[in-house]
């Protein structure tokens, strides 16, 4: 059996901002259930009620500053929960998944730096001091061990681990593996930011990178960010981690050729990241939160037998919640996500006048870029056809799961998506952009893509008025698919399958296994 140890900025539902937070969750459970001892490592945002103190201490680095962090521990669903507690986690979040990584959208903490490089020093302690088990009954987990690094936010553990436990006699058959969840956050910082981040010059190769884009400035106050005529030398997390980690893995097998293939799709990354090679192992879900036969938000449950009385209650339900015409007989597109250019939220806005044609009805859920939230809950009052609602709300992204007839995702990239897995489950058909995950979980059987979604060539680079309009006619494309096959045999059998579809984290942790069992035969 194995021993893994998940070190990230996300564990649902303690503190989640997207599909980061779901894979700490799920995937670290099914594995425990497999008989490997699992535990997660994440800052302390909040006072988790089932967290008690370990009373153990650990010195570490914030920044020039030395400190100490202390250890919090919930044990749940035979997975150890280790919480790292400092300040810099406790006081900056007093609303727990909106300000995870700066007091607003599109601005990050001025010790951003700082903050991610501590919990990366402080998770590498976790299993030499901190005993598992309810109540610590198990003893640490000791030095065999696999580390999986989240995002840029933990890449820097592999450096961590190789100079100062390797180096001198401990770890020494431990592995680190970087999994990417999203190539566009690549913890770019200045090259001022070195110092603090204790490490020995030697690394600093690696941490380089030459741009022409940078994040916005380190001021808690800008959005907007740095693009400049000529190369400027940054500091690049991930490109480190990539360089420095014994194995990358992804969340998707395509998200996986697309970031080696360009520039463009690998935000610059592309040459690092298919020089080391990655490879891609598809999300699964939760199938006890997400699953229509035991939902408590929504107003009766169904399975497959049920389905079509089921959804159409559902569906009348969230018609009146809405606002919308009770209808059974209109289709029903929803979108649930963030709002930002990513997601496509901005093509679903500056589409309505075209959907209007189209006889349907839209109803669109989620929070994000403050001018899209605006013209979000605006669009009701010119488009009664259309809902839009910019708020974070479980119960009604669960009523629009089960109510809506298809799943619209026009994402300009998506590394895996969760949102098509948790609607087939429901009977919901994903229409879906052809890119990342949704290619490898979208096949022609269970449901429709549009056209791609155009996106500049860099990074920073706004989205022009033409290549909207264009973004708008690729999803309409997709939609029209879906549409001509509405009431028909095959939407009815299309919709059995998706729900036959299993979507759960039984697969994907299998193969998980095989990648970390074929690492841990291997010596350092």
């Amino acid at each position: 059996m194995l021993n893994i140890c998940f070190v990230s900025t996300e564990v649902a539902p303690y503190s989640k901002t997207g599909g980061l937070g779901d894979v700490t969750e799920g995937l670290p459970e099914e594995l425990a259930k497999m008989g490997h001892t699992v535990c997660t490592v994440a800052p302390r945002y909040d006072q988790y009620k089932d967290a008690w103190d370990t009373e153990i201490l650990q010195q570490v680095k914030y920044g020039n500053e030395t400190t100490k962090v202390r250890y919090f521990h919930s044990c749940k669903k035979g997975v150890d929960r280790i919480w790292v507690d400092h300040h810099v986690y406790l006081a900056k979040t007093p609303l727990v998944n909106k300000k995870l990584y700066g007091p607003k959208a599109s601005v990050d903490y001025v010790d951003n730096s700082e903050r991610f490089a501590m919990l990366s020093q402080a998770a590498l302690a976790v299993p030499l001091l901190v005993p598992l088990g309810p109540h610590g009954g198990k003893g640490p987990m000791g030095e065999d061990i696999i580390f999986v690094c989240n995002d840029w936010h933990t890449a820097l553990l592999p450096m961590y681990l190789k100079e100062y436990y390797q180096a001198h006699g401990t770890f020494l058959n431990a592995k680190a593996v970087m999994l990417l969840h999203n190539i566009a956050f690549q913890g770019r910082f200045p090259m001022s930011k070195f110092d603090a981040l204790n490490l020995p010059e030697k690394y600093l190769p690696d941490l380089s990178f030459s741009t022409q884009f940078a994040p916005p400035p380190l001021d808690e106050k800008t959005t907007e960010p740095i693009t400049a005529r000529e190369p400027m030398l940054m500091l690049n997390w991930l490109k480190a981690g990539f360089l420095n980690c014994d194995k990358v893995l992804t969340v998707s097998p395509n998200f996986a050729k697309e970031v080696t293939s360009t520039p463009a799709d690998g935000v610059e990354l592309d040459a690092i990241a298919k020089a080391v090679g990655l490879t891609g192992i598809t999300n699964g879900t939760k199938v006890e939160t997400w699953n229509p036969q035991k939902d408590k938000y929504i107003p009766t449950k169904y399975d497959a037998q049920t389905m079509g009385s089921g959804k159409k209650l559902c569906k009348a339900a969230l018609q009146q919640e809405c606002g919308l015409e009770v209808d059974p007989d209109i289709p029903l597109f929803g979108f649930i996500g963030r709002l930002e250019n990513q997601k496509g939220a901005d093509v679903i806005i500056a589409a309505m006048s075209k959907l209007e044609k189209l006889n349907c009805q839209v109803i669109v859920l989620g929070t994000g870029s403050p001018k899209l939230e605006e013209q979000l809950e605006s669009i009701g009052d010119k488009y009664p056809f259309a809902k839009g609602v910019a708020r974070f709300d479980i119960e009604l992204a669960h009523l629009i799961t089960a109510g809506t007839d298809y799943c619209l995702m026009p994402s300009r990239f998506e590394p895996c998506g969760l949102n098509q897995l948790y609607a087939m489950m429901y009977g919901t058909i994903p229409v879906v952009a052809p890119v990342g995950g949704l290619v490898d979980t979208v096949p022609p059987q269970f449901g429709f893509l549009m056209d791609k979604i155009p996106m500049p060539d860099m990074p920073g680079v706004a989205i022009s008025q033409e290549m909207l309009e264009q973004g708008v006619d690729a999803m309409i494309v997709g939609m029209k698919k879906a549409l001509e096959e509405y009431g028909t045999p095959k939407f009815d059998k299309m919709r059995l399958m998706c729900m036959a579809n299993d979507v759960s984290w039984k697969k994907p942790a299998a193969k998980y296994v095989d990648v970390f069992e074929e690492l841990m035969g291997s010596k350092v």
